[in-house]
């Protein structure tokens, strides 16, 4: 079910990060309005999110190359044995907003509202 988050072109610019905007978009993502995706391909790890931003509700859209499981992923001979099938590799990713709305009180022509924020996201292995 989808939540009700709408666009607010009056919300202050500010640099914030905290933890209520991660919670934020863990409910979005939860509901559906918030979408993110990580994979891993030719031992390239990548990110990819999009949706309304916790906090103004504009569109971002974060596309992120990572490089801390690559080894992992690439070699995954070299993690410790387990049984059965092994877990599967969570992403925390940062996120910035992005949006292209110019928010009050922005400094220059910087665009989003200024909040950070974390997601978690499955890694899905493709070959």
């Amino acid at each position: 079910m989808a939540t009700d988050i709408r666009p607010r072109d009056d919300e202050q610019y500010d640099e914030s990060a905290a933890y209520r905007w991660t919670e934020r978009a863990y409910e979005l993502l939860s509901s559906g309005d918030l979408q993110g995706r990580a994979f891993a391909a030719d031992g390239v790890l990548s990110s990819h999110v999009w949706g309304p931003c916790p906090r103004c509700g504009h569109q971002l859209d974060d596309r992120q190359v990572h490089t801390a499981l690559v080894d992992e992923l690439r070699w995954p001979g070299r993690r410790p044995a387990t049984k059965g099938t092994p877990p599967p590799i969570q992403l925390p990713v940062d996120i910035a907003c992005g949006c292209t709305h110019t928010h009050p009180h922005a400094p220059g022509d910087t665009t989003g509202c200024g909040v950070s924020f974390r997601v978690e996201l499955t890694v899905r292995v493709t070959s």
